[in-house]
Formats: C-alpha cells, structure tokens, sequence
C-alpha cells in the first residue's frame, strides 16, 4: 500500500480538495503543516519541488502542482470518473470551479483586499458561480456534478464555494445545483467526520 504526506501551509487553500479525497476514500495520509513565518521559506521551501507549496509525497515521490495530485489520488481511488469521457466531463467541472478558486486568490491578499473581496463577490464570482451552474446542470444530476455519483469535482465545487459562503451567506442562493452538490457532500458519512475535525483556519 502506498504513503501519502501532504505538505502545504496550515490552512485549506489549494490542498483542502485533495485533503477531502482521502477523507471520502478513507484513506490514511500524513498532514505536514507548514507554519508562516517559522517555516516558511527556510528549508521548507528548498524541500519543496518547485520552491512552492502545497505539494504531495507518494512513496518518497513529490509531485508538485495541486491539480495534477488531486486527480491522481481521485484517480487511485475511483473519485474521477469511470470511463475517460466521463473523466474528461469530471475534469472539465474541476477546471471551471478553479476558475473561480484563482480569481478569488488572485485579489483575497492585496492591500485594500475587503474593498477588492466585496467588488469580486458582487461581479466576478456571480459569472463563475453562473458557469459553474451551467456545467453542473449539463453533466451532474441531483447533488452530483457529474453523473450520479461523488467525484473529486464536488469535494471540489465543496471545498472552493466554503470560502464564498464564509463572506457572504446568500451568495449561492440562485444556484440550487450547486447547492445541492454541497449539501450531498457535507451529508456524506466520512466527509461530515472530518470536517469536524479538521483545523479551523481562516482559508
């Protein structure tokens, strides 16, 4: 059996999804925390691959960039489709959910970032979530993205819409498909379990 150990900063952020994969396959993994300012850059940033968190350790192997190890680990444990159309369908979902995820970090920590925060929830994130609505709507059924069972993609669509929710309740309120795929999440034996355990971190 292989060892996992993921490395990345003491909150959710870009590792949180592939956090919740482990969750939902129960599968043991080690949670390295990277804690800024002591550790950070110091030699954690030289043990890193590209100088940059998060990363994952498989089998003594460190595969940088977030996207490509969630989707292997969803891979290894039947989270990402069961055929490669319905692979691509999965990833496509993922991809559409990151546009949201980048364009909110792209402005969440500059200066003057609650005036930028409030700007981005009132314009840009209602064009993400509406595209996100779309896709969901084209492949998912009810509480599921993608076809009728639980990907990567809606721990995904969980994970990222948590922050949206965490500054404004009402913000997913004119998207029931979305909504859905949360509350089928959240209702999930094994990923209710660890997010009430999980570390309260602020991102």
């Amino acid at each position: 059996m292989s060892s996992y150990k993921l490395t990345y900063f003491n909150g959710r952020g870009r590792g949180e999804t592939t956090r919740l994969i482990f969750a939902l396959a129960a599968v043991q993994f080690e949670d390295v925390r990277i804690n800024l300012p002591d550790d950070w850059p110091g030699t954690a940033k030289a043990d890193s691959p590209l100088g940059q968190l998060p990363y994952l350790t498989i089998d003594g192997i460190k595969i940088p960039q977030s996207s490509a190890f969630a989707r292997l680990v969803a891979k290894r444990f039947n989270l990402a489709g069961s055929d490669d159309l319905e692979q691509a369908k999965t990833d496509a979902v993922v991809d559409t959910v990151t546009d949201l995820q980048n364009a909110y970090y792209s402005i969440a920590f500059k200066e003057n970032s609650e005036a930028l925060v409030a700007k981005f929830l009132a314009e840009d994130a209602i064009s993400h979530l509406e595209k996100i609505e779309k896709i969901v709507n084209l492949y998912g059924t009810e509480g599921y993205s993608v076809g009728s069972s639980l990907k990567w993609s809606d721990l995904h669509l969980f994970d990222v819409t948590s922050n949206l929710l965490a500054l404004n309740v009402n913000i997913l309120d004119k998207y029931p498909r979305i909504k859905a795929v949360r509350r089928n999440v959240e209702s999930n034996e094994k990923i209710n379990a660890y997010l009430k355990t999980r570390p309260e971190t602020r991102y």
